[in-house]
């Protein structure tokens, strides 16, 4: 009984002990993924002291500066199940970002963009293409939409083209299992990986986060044709190239990877050589109460299961196989005392006869 219960125990202890070791080396990889299926809207606010506002009166698009504004910010992400990559076990996702500034006075659309990327499901990193004979995402499955400057017709919006390339960097949210380092960061305004340097630890509505900063320099992003009157022109219209730098600050809570908030500063301006630069965009934004709470939600949602299968199950279940095995070894080396021997049913010992002398 004592060696079969031994047995069992080491039975068991082995389990943990392979379970363990699968744990973190198997079942983490395989489940630490982002979802497929994603459809999700985040809301930033903020102010500008001064914005380009577009509008147009029946008679044209007339272009104003505005002063001291309240702006909402609407960022939906969806999923793109046409895209070929998109199927079931698979390591890459497509997802489809589209952004939408509004004036909360008159609900204006200050600015819009769209852009899809193929990235890793894992790392969260965009797929850049490096010559393979097999590449993990399709050429067309990363594209930033680009809005021509003028209609082909007046009163009507103007033509969208795709122009498909890659999108390096971070993309939606962090690796799981962020570490306090240095990461580079998908910027949609330059269309770059910026580094995102790691600058301590915060709380942010009871998780705790890693708090990374990116900094982006002074940078040329496009030229367009502008009012000249925009720019100090007497011209109709001119050329003017538009720059862009802000500060993009990132609490990311570490196990999910999860940007619990974020906040973005940002500063545009248009320089056509002829004079000061005119400032078409100098505000910030950070996302909601409302955001920041939802994706709290998802973190309290996740972080537990990853955590066992990545760091708690692995270490109870080396433990407990850890005990199982050795208690089993000490059983199974116990020997019982020796016992004396037991005579045979039906035999008995010869009797001693003791005999004395007569008289």
């Amino acid at each position: 009984m004592r060696r079969a219960f031994g047995l069992i125990l080491l039975a068991l202890g082995v389990f943990a002990v392979a379970g363990a070791v699968l744990l973190p080396t198997y079942v983490y990889p395989k489940l630490a993924k982002v979802p497929l299926d994603q459809d999700s809207t985040s809301l930033l606010e903020g102010t500008a002291s001064q914005v380009l506002a577009v509008t147009d009166n029946g008679s044209g698009p007339v272009s104003a500066i505005r002063k001291d504004a309240k702006l909402t910010a609407t960022a939906h992400v969806q999923a793109n199940f046409a895209a070929p990559e998109m199927h079931q076990d698979t390591d890459y996702a497509v997802w489809l970002l589209a952004v939408q500034v509004t004036d909360d006075a008159d609900n204006t659309v200050l600015s819009a963009s769209k852009r899809q990327v193929c990235f890793d499901r894992r790392t969260g990193e965009g797929y850049e293409p490096r010559g393979e004979s097999d590449p993990k995402c399709d050429a067309k499955s990363s594209f930033v939409t680009e809005l021509k400057d003028k209609a082909d017709k007046d009163g009507q919006k103007p033509p969208e083209t795709n122009d498909y390339k890659a999108q390096p960097g971070l993309q939606f949210k962090f690796p799981f299992g962020t570490e306090q380092q240095d990461y580079k960061v998908y910027d949609d305004n330059t269309g770059a990986a910026v580094t995102a340097k790691y600058s301590g630890t915060e709380t942010v509505d009871g998780i705790e986060t890693y708090k990374f900063v990116q900094d982006i320099p002074d940078t040329k992003t496009a030229t367009k044709d502008v009012p000249g009157s925009l720019v100090g022109s007497a011209d109709p219209t001119v050329k003017a190239d538009l720059y862009y730098r802000g500060v993009n600050t990132l609490w990311v809570e570490p196990v999910t990877g999860i940007e619990v908030k974020q906040q973005q500063q940002q500063h545009q301006e248009l320089r056509s050589g002829t004079g000061q630069p005119t400032v078409v965009f100098d505000g910030t934004l950070a996302f909601t109460a409302e955001t920041v709470a939802k994706m709290a939600d998802q973190v309290n949602a996740n972080k537990g299961r990853l955590e066992f299968l990545s760091s708690t199950g692995p270490l109870w279940l080396g433990i407990g196989g850890g005990v199982l095995i050795i208690g089993s070894i000490v059983l199974l080396a116990r020997r019982r005392r020796a016992e004396p021997p037991v005579a045979p049913r039906g035999k008995q010992p010869p009797r001693k006869v003791l005999f004395t002398a007569g008289p």
